[in-house]
């Protein structure tokens, strides 16, 4: 067996330099890419696995179909730019009794993309590493450097932003036997880890420019009246006001016995004005049509929300969606989904711990109406909040 020194051949040498202008590029877009429109998340940390059928170079003597699998770990470095640390393996066919090509290897990629991974992204691979080939039956075998050059894309499936469908197609110089160029087009699963960043509240502001009128000042001369001071009994005391008690969260307390202000509208509280475990149903909390974006009437409401979520810090929130019957069973399961994420985002970009938040969609399996009338559809389109303490 001949262990090579990673030294690379004129050819991967040139390989070598195309690598790094596709690698110089990808850091120039990225570096001046504006930030991408997704309606999906995004995630720093990925795992993925999947197979792929190779095309060997001719000089190996390939007959018939080759096939191998690959696995990796990816972390983001910056908006549009990941590394990847990849092991693959794969078997060369050559017809021949006792000399098919074995290989194992590992390297690293990096991947520029156009896009957070989660909605359909396409991305360059520009990487290397080192491969072991195997040559059954012979003494030639070797460790050897390999570069490679590819193109990808990922895809979310199933209405999950962190499992999505990862196709590439790369072309692999390796520097066995004064190199060899195969090419591989693979599939697979990728799997994002860890929790999505919350989205920051979108907050405008406008300069408005008003105009002050200026009143014109006139000064008269006022005649000069002579004052008589005479004296003059003193008012009756004015009657004793008796102070009026307020209940100003309206939830049966008044505030000297309220323990816990800025109790949630609607919800019940026990003596002290302090809210119960319960499911709440806030009906008036409503969404675009068709779509998980909160009306402006639903986020005045969600004001109260965070209230009393920050007056009371021991309170936790499950937050479940529910729709109508009206579309598909896949699409109601994902619009409920996504707006209840909606809310949960919400209530995090107003700096509620999301570890108090937790966000679950039913679509249309769990009616409190019936479907087949509007005021039914009306009742079953809404979101619940499970108090618990």
């Amino acid at each position: 067996m001949r262990i090579s020194r990673f030294s690379l051949s004129p050819a991967a040498a040139a390989v070598k330099s195309v690598v790094l202008a596709t690698a110089l590029s990808g850091v120039a877009f990225t570096a001046h890419a504006e930030d991408s429109v997704e309606t999906g998340k995004s995630y720093d940390n990925y795992v993925n696995f999947g197979t792929f059928y190779l095309e060997a170079d001719k000089s190996r003597g390939a007959d018939g179909t080759s096939i191998g699998y690959n696995a990796g770990v990816g972390h983001r470095l910056a908006e549009n730019l990941w590394v990847e640390g990849q092991f693959f393996g794969d078997t060369i066919e050559t017809g021949q009794n006792g000399t098919d090509n074995y290989q194992t290897g590992a390297g690293v990629d990096f991947h520029f993309t156009f896009g957070q991974r989660s909605e359909f992204t396409p991305f360059i691979i520009v990487g290397g590493g080192g491969v072991y080939n195997d040559i059954a039956g012979t003494d030639n075998d070797e460790l050897t450097p390999f570069l490679n050059l590819g193109i990808g894309f990922t895809k979310s499936i199933f209405g999950f932003d962190n499992l999505r469908v990862r196709g590439e197609l790369r072309a692999v110089y390796d520097d066995f036997q004064d190199g060899q160029t195969d090419f591989r087009a693979g599939l697979g699963l990728e799997m994002g880890l860890g929790k999505a960043p919350a989205k920051e509240p979108e907050v405008i502001i406008r300069e408005v420019q008003v105009e002050v009128p200026v009143e014109k000042i006139v000064i008269q001369e006022v005649p000069v009246e002579r004052i008589v001071i005479k004296e003059v009994p003193a008012p009756a005391p004015a009657p004793e006001v008796v102070p009026v008690s307020v209940d100003d969260d309206e939830d049966g307390v008044v505030n000297e016995r309220d323990k816990c202000p800025n109790t949630l509208k609607g919800a019940r509280v026990d003596g002290n004005g302090c809210v119960i475990e319960q499911t709440l149903t806030i009906r008036d909390i409503t969404f675009e049509n068709n779509s998980a974006r909160l009306t402006a009437n639903a986020q005045r409401l969600m004001e109260n929300v965070v209230a009393f979520l920050r007056s009371d810090s021991t309170a936790r929130i499950s937050i479940s969606g529910h729709t109508d019957s009206v579309a598909s069973d896949a699409y109601n399961m994902k619009l409920s989904r996504s707006r209840a994420n909606e809310v949960r985002d919400y209530l995090v970009g107003y700096g509620i711990d999301a570890s108090r938040l937790e966000a679950a969609g039913y679509g249309e399996s769990r009616p409190v109406a019936t479907n087949a009338t509007a005021e039914g559809r009306e009742l079953n389109r809404r979101v619940e909040f499970r108090i618990q303490k």
